[in-house]
């Protein structure tokens, strides 16, 4: 046979299995319909800037949060590390927020927690790094999302928590398995599907 049939036939053969797999995971993501599993209530937190942001600056976004602290040398690191990911992958998208909230707040100012962003090249209007009072970030995570304990908030959660853009929380994902961050990115860009369904 013809040396440039055989790689023409290669070529075919690798393009028509891409299709059918973007196609059928197309397919799977139109018939994924993910619950609501609860509702954020509203918040004030403080972010890099020092400017206030409340659940209205994150209205019409698909957002995802979890509950960190600057100095932890345990999970920390790899969930920041997997939530940079996601966040590179969605930097694009006006309609995607990342929101990363330290539950050491004595120690985590605005300042430090802008620092903490550069380490990981975050995008601050895009990924928001938030601090506040020690009631309110234990009551949004304790109250609001479920993680966490009132009476330890340092050890924290090692969940992600995918969020649509009436704030209702749609999904729960381990921020230190990379199958679970793989399975939250697809869901991120079945939320955004939603808008125009």
């Amino acid at each position: 046979m013809n040396k440039k049939f055989i790689i023409g036939l290669i070529i075919l053969s690798v393009c028509l299995f891409l299709a059918t797999s973007v196609y059928s995971f197309r397919q799977a993501a139109q018939n994924i319909d993910l619950p609501i599993v609860g509702k954020v209530n509203d918040f004030q937190l403080i972010d890099v800037n020092g400017k206030e942001l409340t659940l209205v600056d994150l209205r019409h976004k698909v957002w995802v949060v979890n509950f960190f602290f600057s100095t932890c040398s345990d999970i920390c690191p790899m969930m920041t590390k997997n939530m940079a990911a996601l966040h590179r992958s969605y930097k694009m998208l006006d309609d995607v927020a990342f929101v990363s909230i330290t539950v050491n707040p004595e120690n985590d100012s605005p300042s430090t927690l802008g620092e903490y962003a550069k380490k990981y090249q975050a995008d601050t209007a895009q990924w928001h790094f938030l601090t506040g009072s020690r009631e309110a970030i234990t009551e949004l995570m304790v109250r609001n999302f479920k993680l966490g304990s009132s009476k330890e908030p340092i050890f924290h959660s090692s969940k992600f928590v995918l969020v649509d853009r009436k704030g209702q929380i749609r999904g729960y994902y381990d921020g230190t398995s990379t199958e679970d961050v793989q399975k939250l990115f697809r869901n991120i860009a079945i939320l955004i599907k939603e808008k125009h369904q």
